[in-house]
């Protein structure tokens, strides 16, 4: 009698042991292996990944204006040695406002107007490259101006808890009409007219000094373009030209800072 309660209790015992056994989670070796998911390591290497903080929430209207001004005078540089008596001017101003709105968190489209004035002269200037080349101008005269517009699709990601500072990237499509003309000496002035369609691609970024104003600067880097463009002197077309132009690296030319009104 004895052994058979000794057996009956042994059997209990081994059944208490295996019931928590099958409910416990298998170990993850044997865990399914799904190709593309995140790795995450076992320390806290997830925490210091880059996180996508709201810095521009779903709802929003913005209006902004942004400003690039450039000037050049042939007396401040010192690329200009080559070239004796040079009397040189250069200037160019661009301002572009613009409005979007906020579809979707730290996601906005908008449009944007675009427009530049850049003008020029060389008094006088003679080159003179080792003794074997020789080359003067005087009274050169140069001005352009631009306008445009363009529709862009901005992506914010915001750095900080606080939602003050982040990066952001636009996607830009857009057309832009400049006409250009020359002049030197006595020669009968010319200009060219140049038609473009580009799409461009320029990042940047973005600080909010209160709630609902920011500041913010943003460079073109890459560019897909098709121009058409046209000569003309005394009034008739003597030239043009179409093609296709691709584009990436780094102009200051491209370079703008911008106030926003965040409604």
């Amino acid at each position: 009698m004895m052994r058979t309660i000794t057996r009956i209790l042994m059997v209990c015992l081994m059944v208490m042991v295996a019931i928590p056994a099958a409910g416990q989670t298998p170990v993850k070796d044997t865990e399914r292996i799904v190709l593309g998911s995140d790795i995450v390591p076992k320390d806290t290497a997830k925490q210091n990944r880059l996180v996508n903080r709201l810095i521009a929430p779903k709802g929003g209207w913005q209006c902004g204006l942004s400003v690039m001004y450039a000037d050049f005078n042939s007396a401040n540089s010192d690329y200009m040695l080559l070239l004796q008596g040079l009397g040189a001017r250069a200037s160019m101003l661009k301002l572009a406002p613009e409005a979007a709105y906020t579809f979707k968190n730290n996601h906005a489209v908008g449009v944007k107007f675009n427009y530049m004035k850049a003008g020029g002269m060389v008094d006088a200037a003679t080159a003179d490259l080792l003794g074997n080349l020789s080359l003067s101008v005087s009274d050169v005269n140069a001005s352009s101006n631009s306008m445009g517009g363009s529709v862009f699709q901005r992506t914010y990601i915001g750095i900080d808890k606080q939602g003050r500072f982040g990066i952001f990237w636009d996607y830009i499509l857009g057309y832009t009409r400049a006409k250009t003309q020359f002049a030197a000496g006595e020669t009968g002035a010319a200009h060219t007219v140049k038609e473009k369609v580009n799409i461009a691609f320029a990042p940047g970024v973005v600080y909010f000094p209160m709630n609902n104003v920011s500041v913010q600067a943003n460079i073109s880097i890459a560019e897909l373009s098709y121009a058409d463009t046209k000569a003309y002197q005394g009034g008739d077309e003597v030239g043009s030209h179409k093609g296709w132009k691709a584009q990436a690296g780094l102009n200051l030319l491209n370079l703008s800072f911008g106030l926003t009104i965040h409604l």
